[in-house]
């Protein structure tokens, strides 16, 4: 990212600077319990660590590398209410509507979803079947792919990663129609799996990194989550009141970053802190298409207390 960025907001020039955070992943060593290390990273940092995509996983997995004996904590513990979430967490992968575009046959006790002709119905998670793996990386029909062997559908989930991008998400009539020409009548896995499990800082994130033989299942599992070093790092359930190293998100300034921001409505104030916040969710929104992790920004006044200031006055002798 370059140190200038050209805002085009209407189209007179002000110029700026913010601050931009960006998290980071920081392991603690001191073992304590998984309320206690959410505290201790709330009032330390920002929270417990959250993943949002598999590139923050791999984040995660170079911070700890084999710097712990067992495990550690994470900030996912087990809610009240089981929700249906898409194994591909990526927020940008959906539009409006798309994650929860859900054409149900049946719906039971069990918690993965199969798909066949073109209706979702649910499925134990531990029979064998073929699954759907879906490839970023290609366009059209070339994206979809019927996996030859038959599979439990985290095993599924974990071929799909290794190979592809992830399990098929069915986010439109487009997909399921994909999907069903992909299949000729075959019963898959797809990557629609329902859960109970909550992020600490409450984010909305889909990952899941659990290990093979990780039920499902919520009744079978423990309250808290940790990366596990018997597993690679992979997820596993554990009681709350084991002492454990942890890891939290903390935030870290990467950089001040000067804008020129051109507007053609003389009437509007760019001092105003409305406009301002208005500003900052466009600037977060550009920004977050182009940087991996969580973004914080705040402005940086001049010395008269304003954050804008006309070019002509920034120029001046």
């Amino acid at each position: 990212m370059g140190n200038a960025i050209e805002l085009m907001i209407l189209s007179g020039l002000c110029s700026l600077s913010l601050c931009v955070y960006q998290h980071q992943y920081v392991l603690f060593d001191t073992p304590k319990t998984w309320t206690q290390a959410q505290s201790f990273c709330r009032e330390t940092c920002i929270d417990l660590a959250t993943m949002e995509d598999m590139n923050a996983m791999d984040m995660v997995l170079q911070t700890v590398t084999d710097n712990y004996k067992d495990a550690i904590w994470i900030g996912l513990q087990k809610g009240i209410k089981p929700k249906w979430h898409w194994s591909l967490p990526d927020k940008h992968f959906y539009k409006d509507g798309e994650r929860n575009y859900l054409k149900w046959k049946s719906i039971g006790i069990n918690n993965c979803a199969l798909y066949s002709e073109g209706l979702l119905s649910t499925f134990s998670c531990i029979v064998d079947k073929q699954a759907v793996c879906f490839d970023k990386t290609k366009q059209g029909a070339a994206q979809y792919i019927l996996s030859s062997q038959q599979m439990t559908w985290t095993a599924a989930r974990d071929f799909c990663r290794k190979h592809y991008t992830d399990l098929v998400s069915l986010r439109n009539d487009e997909e399921y129609q994909a999907v069903q020409n992909v299949t000729n009548g075959v019963n898959v896995y797809v990557g629609l799996f329902r859960d109970p499990w909550e992020w600490s800082d409450l984010t909305n994130s889909s990952l899941r990194y659990w290990r093979e033989s990780q039920p499902i299942n919520p009744e079978l599992t423990e309250n808290c989550v940790a990366l596990l070093k018997n597993e690679s790092g992979k997820w596993g359930d554990r009681k709350c009141t084991e002492v454990q190293p942890f890891i939290c998100k903390c935030g870290t300034k990467l950089q001040f970053i000067k804008l020129r921001i051109s507007h053609q409505d003389s009437v509007l104030d760019l001092n105003d802190p409305t406009v301002q916040n208005s500003i900052l969710e466009q600037m977060k929104q550009r920004l977050s298409e182009n940087v991996n992790g969580v973004i914080h920004l705040s402005w940086k006044n001049h010395s008269d207390g304003r954050v804008f200031i006309k070019d002509t006055e920034a120029h001046s002798p």
